[in-house]
C-alpha cells in the first residue's frame, strides 16, 4: 500500500502510514512545552458558539502539565454523569492521574465550569491507530450534575448505521486555521461548531484507503473541518426533537480541513460496547 500523509487530530503529530497499526504514545509534557515555546494565537471553517448557549454535552479533556497548569488537549462527550466518551488516542499510554474533564463551558478562559477527576479509562481492544476502533470511555468522579442547561449527557444508544449525506454538526476547541501545529495553529478559547455532511464509505475510501467499518466520514468544502485540538469530540445529528452522537473525532489528512475527509469513529458499531461499560 501507498504511503499517504495523515494525521491523528490529536496534537498535529504527523505519521506515515503504511498499513501497519502504530498506536503511538503522545508526550503531552513535551507537547505543552513546545506549544508554549512558540508564537501562537491560541474547528477550522466554523463559527463562535453564542454567548448564551452551551453544547452541554460536550466537554474539555485537560492535562495536568509539569508546570502545573491545566490544559485543553483533546474533546470528549458526556454519556452519563460519570462517563466520558473519547478516542483512545487521547488516552493511549496516558497517566489517568493528570486527566481531568470540565464541562459547563463555552470558553476554555471561564473558570465557572465543573471539573470533574478521571479516575480509569478504557480503549476498546480492537484499537489500532488510523485503522479501527478509536474509541475509549472515561471514568471521572465526582459524577456531574445534570441541570440541563449548562450540562447534561448526549445519546449515544443506537445500533442504526448513518449513511451518506445526512445533515451532522461537530463542536471543539480544535485549531482554526488549516496549519494545525506550531507557528501556524490559532487555537480559540470559545467552543466552535461547523455543520457539514457524511460521505459514503465507498466515495472517502478513495483518499482514506485504510477506512473501515467502523468508521464514518464527512466532508463539505475546502476550509472547513476537523483539526488538531478537535480529537475526541462529538459528531452530531438530530434524532427528532433531540440530537444523538453518531461520531467520535479520530483523523484526517496532514493539512486540516482540504478537500480531504475528516474520518470518525462510527459510534453505532460501539453500542453494546459502550452499554456494557455504564454501569
Amino acid at each position: 500500500m501507498e504511503a499517504r500523509l495523515t494525521f491523528v487530530l490529536l496534537l498535529g503529530s504527523i505519521v506515515l502510514t503504511t498499513g501497519k497499526a502504530m498506536n503511538s504514545v503522545i508526550d503531552l509534557d513535551a507537547y505543552f512545552d513546545n506549544v508554549d515555546g512558540n508564537s501562537q494565537e491560541r474547528v477550522v471553517g466554523g463559527y463562535d458558539v453564542p454567548a448564551d448557549e452551551y453544547v452541554p454535552y460536550q466537554i474539555s479533556m485537560q492535562f495536568l502539565t509539569r508546570n502545573g497548569k491545566m490544559r485543553h488537549f483533546c474533546g470528549g462527550s458526556l454519556i452519563a454523569p460519570n462517563r466520558v466518551l473519547t478516542a483512545a488516542h487521547c488516552v493511549n499510554g496516558q497517566n489517568a492521574s493528570r486527566i481531568s474533564v470540565v464541562a459547563g463551558i463555552r470558553d476554555l478562559e471561564d473558570t465557572s465550569g465543573y471539573r470533574s477527576q478521571v479516575q480509569s479509562y478504557e480503549m476498546n481492544a480492537n484499537y489500532e491507530e488510523l485503522v479501527t476502533s478509536d474509541i475509549a470511555i472515561l471514568k471521572i468522579d465526582p459524577p456531574f450534575e445534570m441541570d440541563g442547561k449548562r450540562v447534561s449527557p448526549i445519546d449515544v444508544s443506537s445500533n442504526e448505521l448513518v449513511g451518506a449525506d445526512q445533515e451532522v454538526l461537530l463542536s471543539g476547541w480544535g485549531s482554526v486555521f488549516h496549519f494545525g501545529t506550531g507557528p501556524f495553529a490559532k487555537y480559540p478559547t470559545v467552543l466552535q461548531k461547523l455543520s457539514y455532511k457524511t460521505l459514503d464509505n465507498g466515495k472517502c475510501k478513495e483518499t482514506m484507503t485504510q477506512l473501515t467499518d467502523t468508521e464514518i466520514c464527512a466532508l463539505e468544502r475546502f476550509g472547513k473541518g476537523a483539526c488538531n485540538g478537535d480529537s475526541g469530540g462529538p459528531l452530531v445529528m438530530a434524532n427528532g426533537e433531540s440530537l444523538k452522537q453518531v461520531g467520535v473525532v479520530s483523523y484526517g489528512t496532514a493539512f486540516c480541513a482540504s478537500n480531504s475527509p475528516d474520518v470518525y469513529t462510527r459510534v453505532s458499531m460501539f453500542d453494546a460496547w459502550i452499554k456494557e461499560r455504564m454501569a
